[in-house]
């Protein structure tokens, strides 16, 4: 490879990471899923426990325990000489891994893994869980959806398991613990398959075979993206191990855990929870980014990772408090417009048990002459309520427009539609992202460009990342 090339391209590449994991054609590749992970995850029970004593700090503690061979390889030189060249990218990656980094080394530690995998998110995602990819890959792990949801990773209006540091963790190493086994034992090749499929890899050795070559990954012939991939974990182990040598002075983090994970006991307000905590919003949403909303799923998960230093507190206080006050007025309760939709009477499980402020799903078509003043006046709710509810910036209505509303029951009248579970469970909303046309979004769902622009009251064809759209997938064109 040109290295001039390769390290001009180097400052992209860094803050990118996987656009693939595993391919449907890939799927049935593997072995035992449910075998493979359990031999991993028994391992828990007889780890050793690394004192803190012996390693104070996490970058000496993990340097200690990589097992890897570091390769005299150009691609893996040109990385560490990269990151030598940069020491600011380590502390910057550091200092947003820090509450993470315990936590998932105790778990690769738990599985008798490979050390040099806490390397992976660095390579992945720069340690940010809200990244992601061109192929809107997600996450520190850098999870596809349909990847995601196979090694059990949620996905819904309310929360996105790929972006939650610990269950995205977990499904991460399954994955690779399986792909370990698939390439028996070969870690090079099986962390080569994390990035583009273990389909993609067996070809290049059966290739490699079929002409009497060596199979080992650097005598691979593979995409670019996925030669490059290995190289720069294997360098980052390089320079982590031997930091004093290379003149870098890593951020020091302490070796203990800073977070944990607790049980919420149901739906909770996060703002609540903060409070309880007596931390900030942004800070509790910082170690739970899994959640899409200010509000936790009414199906769950029903866990919250904080602070070490609060956690049995808040965890008894949120034992203890009243269902009407884990829930703040404009908390949303109802997954009507969900991705994973809540029907009907589920979702009347997740209300107050009062009459007086027992809610339901209605949409309300917008008619000439209403206003968002007049609307909520009709379902004896609030104008901000109403923009919460529809994702509205401002308070203008246009005519034609279908508005979701969780109006009480005594205000729920004939004007306004009553979704039942059925209707419900076909009403979706849809975040615009990067790229997204109105055609695009039409033939995902499978429905007409005009009713998705009659549905959202659209007049021209002009998206934008983050637009919120409503999708009817049993509209009748009525």
């Amino acid at each position: 490879m040109n290295i001039k090339l390769h390290l001009a391209l180097m400052g992209a590449l860094l803050l990118t990471g996987c656009q693939a994991l595993q391919t449907d054609s890939d799927k049935n590749k593997l072995g035992s899923t449910v075998n493979v992970i359990s031999n991993y995850r028994s391992h828990a029970t007889s780890a050793l426990d690394r004192s803190e004593s012996s390693h104070p700090y996490m970058w000496d503690r993990i340097a200690d325990e990589m097992q890897l061979t570091i390769p005299n390889d150009p691609d893996v030189i040109a990385y560490r000489d990269w990151y030598i060249k940069h020491p600011k990218y380590l502390r910057t990656v550091t200092e947003r891994a820090a509450p993470f980094l315990h936590l998932i080394t105790e778990e690769i530690d738990k599985r008798q893994m490979p050390m040099e995998l806490v390397l992976l998110p660095i390579v992945e995602s720069a340690y940010n869980p809200n990244a992601r990819s061109h192929g809107n890959a997600v996450g520190l792990w850098q999870f596809l959806s349909a990847s995601g949801r196979r090694y059990g990773l949620k996905q819904d209006y309310w929360y996105d398991g790929r972006r939650d540091v610990v269950a995205s963790t977990q499904a991460a190493l399954d994955y690779l613990a399986q792909l370990n086994a698939y390439f028996e034992g070969d870690w090079m090749n099986a962390v080569a398959a994390y990035n583009a499929g273990e389909g993609r890899i067996q070809d290049a050795i059966n290739a490699n075979r079929a002409r009497g070559k060596a199979t080992d990954f650097f005598s691979l012939q593979l995409p670019r993206q996925t030669m490059e991939y290995v190289p720069r974990m294997l360098a980052l182990a390089d320079v982590i191990k031997n930091a004093k040598k290379y003149g870098i002075d890593l951020p020091k983090i302490p070796n203990r855990p800073s977070v944990r994970l607790i049980d919420t006991n149901g739906q909770v307000d996060l703002r609540t929870a903060a409070e309880q905590a007596s931390m900030s919003l942004p800070a509790l949403k910082r170690l739970n980014p899994g959640f899409s909303r200010n509000t936790t799923s009414p199906k769950g998960p029903y866990h919250l990772l904080v602070p070490i230093g609060v956690a049995d507190e808040l965890e008894l206080a949120l034992a203890d408090m009243a269902p009407q006050k884990r829930l703040r007025n404009d908390s949303e309760r109802v997954a009507i417009a969900s991705n994973d939709v809540t029907d009907a009477g589920d979702a009347a499980d997740n209300r107050s048990n009062s009459s007086s402020s027992a809610t339901i799903g209605v949409h309300h078509k917008v008619k000439r002459g209403d206003t968002l003043k007049t609307v909520a006046r009709i379902y004896g709710v609030s104008e901000k309520q109403l923009m919460l509810w529809n994702r509205l910036t401002k308070n203008k209505v246009k005519t034609g427009q279908v508005l979701l509303v969780n109006a009480p029951v005594s205000k729920a009248s004939g004007k306004a539609t009553k979704l039942s579970a059925a209707k419900a469970a076909k009403l979706r909303r849809y975040e615009v992202r990067r790229g997204d046309s109105l055609s695009s979004i039409a033939e995902k769902f499978q429905i007409t460009v005009n009713d998705l622009m009659r549905w959202n009251s659209l007049g021209h064809n002009r998206l934008k990342p983050g637009q919120t759209l409503t999708v009817k997938l049993d509209d009748s064109g009525a």
